[in-house]
């Protein structure tokens, strides 16, 4: 195990010696061993004693709370950050020094659209029937890749978000083709998530998001600052850029979802327009997201390290 979804209601979570002790209605449910676990994730009304909170930042076990409602994240701890502060004294002038976040945030947009183009590459065998929409996207996300590799003035950071625009716009017009008319997925739409395809990726990202929080702050840098994304207030701008490369890791696994049938329409249910995922299709999707949220953890970690290290060098002037 390597997190614990908790999303029940009249739950009660307390310290039993070195694991998680789980009640409900007052009745002993079972009980975690805390070395088992990385994270865990809570939604709704879930009590839990306050030395809960501390033998989960002792370990470094992340804690992330949704709202009961629509899923977003209301609350999180990340455990305890990396000793070693000149990292974050490096991250400072990177995120101050545009020459410094420019080459950064140029990676960055490379690698996101490299995965955009993969994506829609590993469909193509699958769905013949999209040949031409699919090819035609792909070919928009290689023209752009194309400019960005020997054009050096496609590397400021305003113009960087233009071409990362253009390639999101490739992307979904070949993306949106995947997914059943049914399911009334025609392009990005936060809030409210008006559709299921929508109502997934908004929890998966929200998923992904605190997996970026937690490995950005165990290597030792500032959740906030981020090199791509500006400062903004509330806002886990490093976090942002982090997981801005592993979206499409999402994207397909979200229409592996509903290709496969694990995630059908009556998993959902309307809420003034709003499309909400219910119970039952909670229960396939953050099992489903464990089993394969591997991959993009890993990354994270490697992104997260590679950063530390780079901050740190800049801070020491080599």
């Amino acid at each position: 195990m390597n997190c614990l979804y908790l999303d029940r209601k009249n739950l009660e979570i307390r310290l039993d010696g070195q694991a998680l002790a789980l009640y409900e209605d007052g009745a002993r449910k079972g009980s975690v061993p805390l070395h088992l676990l990385e994270r865990v994730v809570m939604r709704g009304n879930v009590q839990l004693e306050s030395r809960v909170l501390g033998a989960l930042s002792a370990r470094n076990i992340g804690l992330l709370v949704l709202s009961g409602r629509y899923s977003e994240a209301t609350a999180m701890l990340a455990g305890r950050s990396h000793n070693e502060s000149s990292r974050r004294l490096g991250q400072y002038r990177v995120c101050l020094d545009n020459n410094l976040r420019a080459p950064l945030a140029h990676w960055l947009v490379l690698v996101k659209i490299r995965a955009q183009k993969r994506m829609l590459r590993e469909a193509l065998p699958m769905r013949a029937d999209l040949r031409h929409a699919l090819t035609v996207a792909v070919q928009r996300l290689d023209n752009i890749m194309n400019r960005l590799k020997t054009d050096s003035d496609m590397r400021s950071l305003s113009s960087l978000r233009g071409f990362e625009g253009a390639a999101a716009s490739a992307y979904f017009s070949g993306l949106t083709q995947l997914f059943a008319p049914s399911l009334n997925f025609t392009g990005r739409k936060k809030r409210p998530a008006p559709d299921p395809v929508n109502a997934c990726l908004s929890l998966g990202y929200t998923l992904l998001h605190n997996d970026a929080v937690y490995a950005s702050h165990i290597a030792g840098l500032d959740t906030m600052l981020g090199f791509y994304h500006d400062i903004s207030f509330g806002r886990e701008s490093l976090a942002c850029d982090l997981m801005e490369p592993l979206r499409p890791l999402i994207d397909r696994w979200v229409w592996w979802l509903f290709r496969d049938r694990t995630l059908r329409i009556e998993h959902f249910s309307d809420d003034n327009g709003r499309c909400l995922l219910n119970k039952a299709g909670r229960k396939h999707f953050y099992g489903c997201y464990e089993a394969n949220s591997g991959p993009a953890r890993r990354l994270l970690k490697r992104y997260s390290h590679a950063l530390a290290k780079r901050c740190q060098l800049i801070h020491d002037g080599e």
